[in-house]
């Protein structure tokens, strides 16, 4: 693999995580307009318009996240088939390590198997 593929791979596998930072950040983003709906009093319901428009980016980002993780998991699973160096015994911990910790296993095992080996 060129260094230039493992470069995007590991901009790819950080991605995610920049992803969700995002997210929480437009989530706190949210509060002082709930607190403007909630001050307008218990009959005030927002037009379906402004609730999508506040929504709408937070869905987008978070499908493309789940899209890109999808992705990356299928992709690092093909690579620890193809990767003739592990054992099966580590090929099973790094399944673990992308089902339990998710998104966090990716920039580990791009760091730890993909950018210092010379497959």
């Amino acid at each position: 693999m060129s260094r230039s593929s493992k470069l995007f791979i590991g901009i790819l596998s950080f991605l995610p995580i920049v992803l969700l930072i995002v997210m929480f950040f437009m989530i706190l983003r949210l509060f002082p307009t709930f607190i403007e709906w909630s001050n307008k009093g218990d009959s005030y319901e927002p037009a379906p318009q402004e609730v999508f428009s506040l929504f709408g980016p937070m869905f987008i980002i978070g499908f493309g996240m789940a899209i890109l993780s999808l992705g990356l998991l299928i992709f690092f699973i093909m690579h620890l088939i193809r990767n003739k160096m592990m054992d099966s015994t580590e090929r099973i911990i790094w399944i673990l390590v992308f089902l339990f910790a998710g998104i966090v296993g990716y920039p580990i095992y791009w760091y730890m198997r993909v950018w210092k080996d010379n497959i």
